[in-house]
């Protein structure tokens, strides 16, 4: 009996667990919504004692009944963007006139129902504005004599970031500011007017760009020393402090021919006085003074601008190489010089190039640029020009004239009397490894072959003897090459006198 009603009890006890079961089956409990907080309370930093306007804040979230899918941020608790990150770099904004802020960050969590926390965290982030930092190029400075062109470059900086820097300015030996274009870092300033000789405008051309800017730089002192000043100004208004550069003094333009010496002794002093003799004026510029201090170190911009101010130019130099301080490429001054000349000789200029270089050298660039299609075949390292040979001067040949008047047809023999003026040069002593080459006859003519040898005297030069050739425009001679060191050619000086007077004041003019 007792065990009867044991059972009883057992069973009212389970019925009654089974009915509270299906009670609690019923009941549908409300989504809760999830908790958020930032990884920190709070930033106790005050006055200069702040963070500057780039910040990185972590935060993170619950939710005790799903998970969370993501957070809104806000910085006013009004409008909210929304990711699924949780830490985010901040960039502050500071308002113009000052250089402190005290910054409101709300965030939010969002569960996988869309709830959002209904009690954003929030957070106060003390923010002070850095002052940005600008300088000019330690590798990129102008030398203490400057040709002309001064082209040198900057660098910015800015804690809160470099998008912070709102405008970078120029001023010229403490003149009014100017304002750079701040995406382009590389600078050439000009004389606008090259003659002068005392302060004019500056042109300022950016990094490779073909034309100046529209606006010049005031202050610019021609034949004179040159100071630069530099400063930033961020989105506060903040200004950084002034880089200065080191003085350089500025040659202005003083004739109407450019000479680019590339050799200095004997052959400097031959050039020079050869062009003094035949009332050749001319401005220099020295490559290789004070051990290539005056070179370019961006070729391609501060030579191409040099040269803009000429229509004439003697380029001598030979097939050594040379480092470029500011690339740590090295080539020949030729190689350097190619994309400017070939430049110049588009805008109509005209140049007399005296040059040699190793028979193994790539001429790819100087084809077009120089009237030359290709190096001897035969290594010219054994080419010999003994002293007092000579190299000639071909004639000219015209074509044949052809006039058909009816049924009648005239030809006029070929003219092969006329010549080029110019004069028969000899060596003054034996000249190794002279450098003859190959032309294209069509767009180029032979203006001098060589007596060449093949190391002695007795054994004809098997391959091309042209030394020195040409192109015309308008029947003139506008561009002239030479293979070799003109200035070995010296037996006669008058003969090289004669040389540089026919090529710069008659054909050149």
């Amino acid at each position: 009996m007792k065990k009867q009603i044991t059972y009883f009890i057992l069973l009212v006890f389970i019925a009654a667990g089974f009915n509270s079961c299906k009670k609690d089956e019923g009941e549908v409990k409300p989504n809760q919504a999830p908790e958020t907080a930032f990884a920190i309370e709070a930033i106790n930093l005050d006055g200069d004692n702040r963070l500057n306007s780039l910040v990185k804040l972590t935060w993170y979230g619950s939710d005790p009944d799903g998970f969370v899918k993501g957070y809104e941020i806000s910085l006013d608790n009004i409008n909210w963007t929304y990711t699924t990150s949780q830490d985010s770099t901040f960039r502050f904004t500071i308002n113009s006139g000052s250089d402190t802020a005290d910054i409101e960050v709300y965030v939010r969590a969002i569960d996988n129902l869309d709830l959002a926390d209904p009690s954003p965290d929030f957070i106060r982030v003390p923010v002070k504005n850095t002052p940005p930092k600008v300088e000019f190029d330690a590798d990129l400075t102008i030398a203490d004599t400057a040709f002309l062109v001064g082209t040198t470059a900057w660098s910015a900086s800015d804690l809160d970031g470099i998008e912070t820097i709102t405008n970078v300015y120029l001023s010229i030996n403490g003149k009014s500011w100017f304002e750079l274009n701040k995406t382009k870092r590389t600078i050439s300033l000009v004389p606008s007017d090259p003659s002068a000789t005392d302060t004019t405008n500056a042109l300022i051309y950016y990094d490779n760009d073909q034309n100046p800017n529209s606006q010049q730089v005031e202050g610019l002192v021609v034949d004179g020393l040159n100071t630069l000043y530099i400063k930033a100004v961020d989105q506060a208004g903040t200004e950084s402090k002034i880089d200065t550069a080191a003085s350089f003094y500025l040659k202005g333009k003083q004739n109407e021919i450019l000479v680019v010496s590339g050799l200095g002794g004997n052959a400097k002093t031959i050039y020079n006085n050869t062009l003094n003799t035949v009332g050749i004026t001319y401005d220099e510029l020295d490559l290789i003074a004070n051990s290539g201090l005056y070179r370019p170190k961006l070729w391609n911009i501060t030579f191409r601008l040099q040269l803009s101010f000429y229509n004439k130019l003697f380029f001598y130099s030979n097939e050594t190489s040379f480092q470029n301080s500011y690339t740590n490429l090295s080539a020949l001054l030729l190689e350097f010089a190619a994309a400017s000349l070939q430049q110049f000789a588009n805008s109509g200029g005209k140049y007399f190039i005296t040059t040699n270089f190793d028979h193994n050298q790539n001429i790819d660039g100087f084809v077009g640029v120089l009237p030359i299609s290709s190096v001897s075949n035969k290594n010219y390292g054994s080419a010999r020009l003994y002293a007092n040979d000579s190299i000639v001067v071909p004639l000219i040949i015209t074509p044949a004239d052809t006039t058909i008047s009816g049924n009648d047809t005239t030809i006029t023999p070929a003219d092969t009397t006329r010549s080029n003026n110019l004069p028969n040069l000899t060596a003054q002593s034996n000249v190794i490894g002279v450098g003859v080459y190959n032309i294209d006859p069509l767009d180029t003519e032979v203006l001098y072959n060589a007596n060449v040898v093949d190391r002695r005297p007795t054994i004809p030069w098997p391959d091309t003897k042209i030394i020195a050739s040409g192109r015309r425009v308008n029947g003139k001679l506008n561009q002239v090459y030479f293979g070799m060191q003109v200035w070995k050619l010296y037996k006669n000086p008058a003969d090289l006198e004669t040389l540089f007077d026919q090529i710069f004041n008659v054909e050149f003019n």
